[in-house]
């Protein structure tokens, strides 16, 4: 269906909704998990995107969970990718192995700047695939297939605790501040976890979301003068977390981290004159700051008591269109066009509409709230305080991402990011909020008629 709302008596903006309103049900849960290697082949290399990859250091993986009561089943996918190109086709290829709505398909990437991707561009402007798509395709998709066909009887949980692995890295353009580290800005500490287990306790799987880039790699020279690819700090806690739960699937997602980067950065400052690489060593640091998220999801998980065996689950995707500009001239050839180097203001006149995709996954009173962009904190934060559930957390980078997605707040800062945002400001703030409290609004009556 679709319905117009009017925003502060100015701006109409479409939400778009596909749901199934029928009436749900609670019904026993069963729950699989796997996960299944998606490294690039050894003859791709070098391998090029974004930047120049001599070699593997270490694998990359696609993790699924797959839930089902009976009567409706969900699949949570995390990948250790930057982004995914064609991801329409992705998700088509996990609904056509499940047999499932699209909108109970929730795929992302754990942004991690190390990895490759299927092609070159973003979101709706990717351009041709390259060899490394098929590996991707195949991956997500015989990892949903083997997290299926593993169902078994289940109780699921949620905890939450607090890691100070993150920074607030939206620089002040013009300020003198260097990318990667302001850190007076806000920061979310919380880390979010689904636990599934099985009837004794032992973990299934472990769906965690915390918001920071898993960028601690990122441009850092670490074999033979070139980049590796790398799971990097999504990856890495994934991997920390599986070592201690022997058999279960850790999968890591990013929250609201459009404005957050890791506390420490192997190539730290990355605009300024004075860049340092660590090297080699920088993997010292990436083992640090994931063991250090990865001991707190492990705490987390082990503290979780209250379980069910019982689930209602709900999916819907929605999106909301907000008013687009662009510059009024292209950037001056030579000239910094972000960072502190940067110009403090930038002509802006109207451009094309931007919409943002969304989905909502309910288990029970578990609000998955999931945007196709890199939203920045405090956006996170309005959503969880607005939600009508008080377990609600947020997962970012679906496919089709349309980049990042500022608070109102950062377009006055001068944001880096927000300064020359495709988006209008004073839109995608209230329009996410609204949109997800419309959603949650259409799921309470058929939670409370499944529970009673």
């Amino acid at each position: 269906m679709k319905a117009k709302f009017l925003l502060s008596g100015l701006v109409a903006l479409a939400l778009a909704v596909s749901a199934s309103l029928s009436m749900a049900q609670a019904g026993p849960l069963r729950a699989g998990a796997a996960k299944v290697d998606i490294s690039p082949a050894p003859s791709m290399f070098p391998f090029t995107n974004m930047q120049n990859y001599g070699s593997l250091h270490d694998p990359l993986f696609a993790r699924a969970l797959v839930l089902d009561n009976g009567a409706t089943k969900i699949a949570l996918i995390s990948c250790d990718s930057i982004h995914f190109p064609f991801g329409d086709e992705l998700i088509k290829a996990v609904t056509d192995e499940l047999k499932i709505p699209a909108a109970n398909v929730l795929l992302n990437g754990t942004h991690d700047h190390n990895s490759p991707a299927g092609a070159g561009g973003f979101g709706g402007a990717a351009t041709a695939k390259n060899p490394y798509f098929d590996i991707l395709i195949k991956g997500i998709t015989k990892a949903a297939h083997d997290a299926n066909a593993s169902l078994q009887p289940a109780r699921i949980g949620f905890g939450t605790g607090k890691a100070y692995i993150n920074t607030n890295r939206d620089e002040k353009i013009g300020e003198g501040y260097h990318m990667g580290y302001a850190p007076d800005g806000p920061s979310d500490k919380t880390v979010a976890i689904l636990v599934v287990t099985k009837p004794t306790g032992e973990p299934i799987a472990i769906y965690s979301s915390y918001a920071v880039h898993s960028v601690v790699m990122y441009r850092n020279h670490t074999k033979d003068g070139q980049i590796q690819i790398t799971s990097d700090l999504g990856g890495w806690a994934s991997n920390y977390v599986e070592d201690h739960f022997k058999g279960a699937v850790a999968l890591w997602t990013m929250a609201a981290a459009g404005d957050q980067n890791p506390l420490f950065q192997t190539d730290y400052n990355q605009d300024a004159p004075d860049v340092h690489e660590e090297g080699e060593g920088g993997f010292a640091i990436l083992d640090v700051l994931s063991r250090r998220v990865g001991e707190e999801v492990v705490r987390v998980t082990k503290n979780v008591q209250k379980t069910s065996s019982k689930a209602v689950l709900w999916a819907a995707s929605s999106s909301v269109t907000c008013p687009g500009q662009k510059r009024a001239e292209p950037p001056a050839p030579g000239v910094p066009q972000a960072g502190w180097r940067g110009p403090a203001k930038v002509a802006m006149i109207d451009g094309n509409p931007v919409t943002i995709p969304m989905q909502l996954l309910m288990v029970n009173d578990i609000a998955i709230t999931a945007v196709a962009g890199e939203v920045f904190t405090e956006i996170g934060e309005h959503v969880k305080k607005d939600s009508l559930f008080d377990r609600t957390f947020m997962v970012t980078m679906l496919p089709n991402g349309i980049g990042y997605i500022p608070t109102d707040k950062a377009y006055l800062m001068p944001s880096e990011k927000a300064i020359t945002n495709a988006i209008k400001p004073g839109c995608a703030e209230p329009s996410i909020v609204d949109a997800f409290k419309k959603l949650e609004t259409a799921y309470l009556p058929i939670y409370q008629a499944a529970t009673k």
